[in-house]
């Protein structure tokens, strides 16, 4: 699940820094971006723009995620990290090895999306420089 949330966040951020501005003024909503035009974290601040119930609805959000993951019944044939989450066939239905060679692909890529948020973070603290002007 972390390396999942992590590939979100890696494509979330820089896009986030791109389109946050233009769908803030369209909407008539303030910019919640950090000075500099960064994405708000713990190093750039801006946390404080964001609403709290919003903090407070992603914490019962992933509460709920994790109670009923804790709950689902662990037989036999269980595989960690298969929430049967899958509506676009990728991973139904395909041999042994081909699912195995799935599993690597994406714990490899979570494993780099990991890497790339927190470098994100760090880049941005150190240059304070948006994400999307240095590339």
């Amino acid at each position: 699940k972390h390396g999942r949330l992590a590939m979100l966040a890696a494509a979330g951020w820089p896009v986030s820094e791109l389109v946050q501005p233009y769908l803030s003024k369209a909407l008539g909503l303030p910019d919640l971006l950090a000075a500099g035009e960064k994405a708000p974290s713990v190093l750039n601040g801006g946390l404080d723009k964001v609403n709290p119930l919003f903090f407070m609805g992603i914490i019962i959000f992933t509460a709920t995620v994790e109670s009923v993951a804790i709950k689902t019944a662990r037989g036999p044939d269980y595989v960690p990290g298969d929430l049967g989450f899958d509506p676009l066939g990728l991973y139904t239905g395909k041999d042994e090895p081909t699912k195995r060679d799935l599993e690597l692909k994406e714990l490899n890529n979570g494993r780099l999306a990991m890497l790339a948020i927190t470098a994100y973070a760090f880049n941005e603290f150190l240059t304070k420089v948006p994400v999307v002007n240095e590339t």
